[in-house]
């Protein structure tokens, strides 16, 4: 693994005092890795047929969507946890306070530990050919 690739792109900022031009750190974006893509590296590194990660991987999905609708966290030791958030309109009483209120419903994914600490520990490479000078 090489690491996080980032290239320095200038910004401008509007601060209190007004704008100011600077320079952050932005990630460097890679082609979309895609189910197909995924399913055969997984073949690879387990040798487990594709078809039967396919069909695992859509029974997860399928209990995962099962459990989050009905009210559960569901929680990967080693990789994280899935549950729902929902965004709804401030009102002035509880009565008032019903399904239509709800603006929006998002399913969001915590990564877990191990995951956060590994990215903390990945080494950061600057790629000079994206870079601003």
């Amino acid at each position: 693994m090489g690491g996080l690739k980032y290239r320095v792109k200038k910004v401008n900022m509007k601060l209190n005092t007004g704008d100011v031009d600077g320079y952050k750190v932005q990630l460097v974006s890679f082609p979309v890795i895609k189910e197909k893509q995924l399913m055969k590296y997984i073949t690879k590194s387990s040798n487990v047929p594709e078809s039967m990660i396919k069909a695992c991987a859509m029974a997860m999905v399928e209990a995962i969507n099962y459990f989050v609708i009905n009210g559960h966290r569901v929680e990967f030791d080693s990789f994280g946890d899935f549950h729902l958030k929902v965004e709804s309109t401030c009102v002035d009483t509880p009565e008032e306070c019903v399904a239509e209120t709800v603006v929006g419903t998002q399913l969001c994914f915590t990564p877990s530990t191990a995951i956060k600490d590994m990215l903390n520990m990945a080494p950061m490479v600057k790629d000079k050919t994206l870079s601003v000078k």
